[in-house]
């Protein structure tokens, strides 16, 4: 078993790293290249500047990352670790084509969300989802994947917007190219897992000016560095129960967020199937399952600068972000 993250040390590029379970780091092209003449998989390996690149042809990395790190357990190749203590690590995956995120998908985030009125106050709820599953189906948004940071990287607060969320998140990373994927098939188009923040600006979530309209997604969800991502890819042939992952989010160390992705209303099978209906999934695509009961609007307490948000999934990793003010905007030309 291993983990794959995306690392860089000073005055050096970026390389993608395998995590051994003794918590030895290996730099993936570097060794591969160094092994290259043993198969011509770790030759493409040794080719890749990051686990983007990895996942283009994931069926293929994946075959040679397990021969990799089975020669290298077993004490076939040279030990070549990195000194974690130089690295610093950014993104698992820095480039999706698309960065679909889940509404309302467990049951106590609908509800929770229900009590806090949306913002709005001229709505039947009765009419409403209340989390039925047989009664409703998928519900999807586009969040902009330029909001993709780092998981240790800060959370920038926009200035006048006081109602910036949380929500923390299994998300699932595309590894293999599919349309119309039946729900059976749908996890064999699955590269790894990943924890992830949704972090949410619900000021510009629930639009007074557009009352028919309500709610402006993208506009919410889209900032710089509102999607903290990592710090690992955790291959999914490695999860065990990923319906099954305890996830926890902290604010300033006070649990908000504590849940299990066993609520989720539609499986990451359900969803992958139901969306390929309409479009492909392509390699690196990142789709974001939802998030449990415990966001800000639900609780009524939102982000300030010099918070720390400490999201973490079980198996996956923890991310840790500190809230700062947003930079003054500059352009370059």
């Amino acid at each position: 078993m291993f983990k794959l993250a995306n690392y860089s040390q000073p005055g050096a590029r970026r390389f993608p790293g395998m995590v051994l379970e003794t918590g030895e780091i290996l730099n993936i092209p570097e060794i591969a290249s160094r092994e290259s003449a043993r198969s011509r998989l770790f030759e493409k390996l040794a080719a890749c500047a990051c686990i983007d690149d990895l996942l283009l042809e994931w069926d293929e990395s994946f075959e040679a990352l397990v021969e990799l790190a089975t020669l290298y357990s077993d004490g076939k190749l040279e030990k070549a670790s990195v000194d974690s203590n130089d690295l610093s690590i950014a993104a698992p995956v820095s480039r999706p084509g698309k960065l679909v995120c889940h509404a309302q998908n467990y049951a106590d985030h609908v509800m929770e969300m229900r009590r806090s009125q949306f913002g709005v106050t001229n709505v039947d709820l009765s009419k409403d989802f209340m989390g039925e599953k047989s009664k409703t189906w998928p519900y999807a948004f586009l969040k902009a994947p330029s909001a993709i940071v780092g998981p240790y990287d800060d959370i920038e607060l926009p200035d006048g917007h006081p109602q910036i969320d949380w929500e923390a998140e299994m998300a699932v990373v595309i590894g293999r190219r599919g349309k119309r994927i039946t729900e059976g098939s749908a996890m064999a188009h699955v590269a790894g897992l990943v924890t992830f923040n949704d972090v949410s600006c619900r000021d510009n979530q629930w639009r007074p000016d557009r009352v028919t309209l309500r709610s402006d997604w993208f506009a919410a969800k889209s900032f710089d560095s509102f999607a903290p991502t990592g710090p690992y890819l955790v291959p999914i042939a490695f999860v065990k129960n990923y319906m099954d992952l305890r996830i926890t989010l902290k604010v300033n160390g006070e649990v908000m967020q504590d849940g299990s992705t066993a609520g989720l209303i539609f499986s990451p099978e359900e969803q992958i199937s139901f969306f390929s209906k309409s479009m492909t999934w392509f390699p690196g695509d990142v789709l974001a399952t939802g998030t449990p009961a415990g966001t800000g609007q639900g609780l009524g307490r939102y982000l300030s600068p010099g918070d720390i948000v400490e999201t973490e999934i079980e198996g996956l990793g923890a991310q840790k972000n500190r809230c700062v003010p947003q930079p003054v905007e500059t352009s370059t030309l």
